[in-house]
């Protein structure tokens, strides 16, 4: 009895001064798993990981998700063709409304648009800045009717082959 709790206070002391060894480092700790399978812990970019906390619960850590949930994979790309439809990426009030700090939010949308959906992005963009977010977001919309006027307006304007390229799959 006494060694078992001899043991346990050794291994509760040396784990604690590695996890202060990693603190100081600035990294956090690979997963107990992962160092006993030889397998690599993949430690998520902070736009990855915004989009992970904030994001991913609706729309999926794929850019997938339920039908009643806008796809993002090879779609989302294209509202950034406009200028409306890029506002409007800003301004979907789950993201407007959020409390992520603007530059946080812009390099969210950067990487999101670039992650999910480079394919369909203008040849010509440009990343959203902190500045871009912070006015585009005061802006409240009607999501169904302002993504509806967008889809409408990328239709017209040849940058979409139909309107239901677009369509929100809704039951």
């Amino acid at each position: 009895m006494i060694v078992a709790s001899w043991l346990a206070a050794s291994l509760a002391g040396a784990v604690c001064a590695q996890a202060q060894q990693y603190a100081m480092q600035g990294v956090p700790p690979p997963d107990e798993y992962a160092k006993t399978h030889s397998t690599a812990v993949l430690h998520l970019s902070k736009p990855a990981t915004t989009y992970a906390a904030n994001c991913a619960g609706c729309h999926g850590h794929s850019g997938r998700s339920v039908s009643e949930i806008p796809t993002l994979v090879d779609r989302v790309g294209y509202f950034a063709r406009i200028s409306d439809g890029r506002a409007y990426l800003a301004q979907v009030p789950n993201v407007a409304m959020s409390a992520i700090g603007d530059d946080d939010l812009a390099e969210m949308l950067n990487w999101l648009l670039k992650t999910y959906s480079a394919a369909e992005l203008p040849p010509d963009f440009k990343d959203y800045t902190g500045a871009e977010v912070a006015q585009l977001r005061k802006v409240s919309i009607i999501p169904r009717i302002r993504r509806n006027e967008v889809i409408q307006a990328l239709y017209a304007a040849g940058q979409i082959p139909s309107a239901s390229s677009l369509a929100w799959d809704t039951p």
